[in-house]
């Protein structure tokens, strides 16, 4: 009898608890006339990013990295029983900090209404880099295991004896559909809010964890008999 070709999936999937915060703060302002308004936002954003600054060390943290960005202005016209209404001028800048201590990043966040105009539009959560690999390192070997138990499950079934690999891949080379190995996680709605008194936003930041999944392809051989 020729030899019997197996094709399966592995799949494996990690839950690490989240290492880095990303918080995407908005500065912004609105008011009749247009200078007045970029002024209120440049001069809070100024205000922030010096804060920023401040605990900005790219190796050491807390803050790892900070980018500002998407400066915006508008004007809307409103009306009022179909009558036009004074136009309001809108002005408004994104920021986003990069923490590597959750805890710091939640006593940072209590203070931000302090500048004015600053409010939080929300949390991204990560991993670091380094820590990010191996986890990712680590369920690809798992979901490879995953595979070959799965091979082997057949072939138990079929009394075939014990499988041999015969190629394996990252999934969709092997003709299937691709479902690429990911890792993402976002804040909790309601993990967040306002501050107490034993160390404000820290202690109420509760970051859901990452989800690391590796899904890989491959091919098992057996000979009947053998």
């Amino acid at each position: 009898m020729s030899d019997v070709v197996i094709r399966v999936r592995g799949e494996h999937e990690r839950q690490v608890p989240a290492e880095r915060g990303t918080a995407l703060v908005v500065v912004e302002a609105q008011g009749p006339e247009a200078a007045p308004v970029r002024a209120e936002v440049e001069r809070g954003t100024a205000a922030l990013v010096a804060d920023v600054r401040g605990l900005h060390d790219p190796d050491a943290g807390p803050v790892r990295r900070y980018v500002v960005d998407q400066a915006r202005s508008w004007v809307e016209q409103p009306q009022f029983e179909g009558r036009p209404q004074p136009p309001v001028h809108h002005a408004s800048v994104s920021v986003s900090v990069e923490f590597d201590d959750v805890a710091r990043l939640g006593a940072w966040l209590s203070g931000v209404d302090r500048f004015a105009g600053a409010q939080v539009q929300g949390i991204t959560w990560d991993l670091a880099r380094d820590h990010r690999r191996e986890v990712e390192r680590a369920a690809r070997q798992d979901a490879l295991r995953q595979a070959v138990e799965r091979a082997q499950d057949y072939a138990d079934a079929l009394d075939l004896g014990t499988v041999a690999p015969r190629s394996v891949a990252d999934t969709g080379m092997l003709g299937t559909r691709a479902v690429a190995m990911s890792a993402r996680a976002v804040s909790a709605p309601g993990s967040w809010g306002a501050g107490s008194d034993d160390g404000g936003l820290g202690t109420l930041l509760a970051p859901d964890d990452i989800t690391v999944r590796a899904e890989v392809e491959a091919e098992f051989v057996v000979r009947p008999g053998c």
